[in-house]
């Protein structure tokens, strides 16, 4: 991985949609707000982008860890901006402070994030790896 100057930060902005409000497969949909699981998938995508401009050739990160408070709501149709802040790197670790804002200024979340760097072959093996105990284990459990 490339050094990554202290306190790098990134951003995404997203619209909210009906499809980010709240809704729970067996339970039905609950508040037409912004969700919580929303919120973490938006945090976990702009960390991503503080380490991408960063890695090297054949190198890849992978999400490790994630935190989020979600402290006030977003209706449909605002604009959130998740702010990603490089908090640092520890080895083949980078730690990212999160930020959601709505567009009319309220702080609506924070969260971190962690994610692991290593060859991206070693991640595609694993998953091969993963992929041929799960077929086995389909196999195993249909005869």
């Amino acid at each position: 991985m490339k050094p990554i100057p202290p306190g790098y930060q990134a951003s995404l902005v997203v619209t909210v949609t009906p499809d980010m409000t709240v809704h729970f497969g067996e339970l039905g949909s609950l508040h037409p707000v912004y969700a919580t699981y929303q919120m973490a998938r938006h945090f976990e995508e702009a960390g991503r982008k503080v380490l991408l401009p960063h890695l090297e050739e054949g190198e890849e990160g992978i999400g490790s860890a994630l935190t989020v408070q979600h402290t006030a709501s977003a209706l449909v149709g605002m604009r959130v901006t998740v702010t990603a802040t490089l908090d640092r790197v520890d080895g083949r670790r980078l730690f990212v402070d999160t930020v959601a804002t709505n567009e009319i200024g309220d702080e609506i979340g924070r969260g971190s994030t962690v994610q692991v760097v290593m060859p991206r072959q070693r991640l595609d093996e694993g998953f091969a790896r993963l992929q041929a105990r799960w077929q086995q284990h389909q196999e195993e459990t249909r005869g």
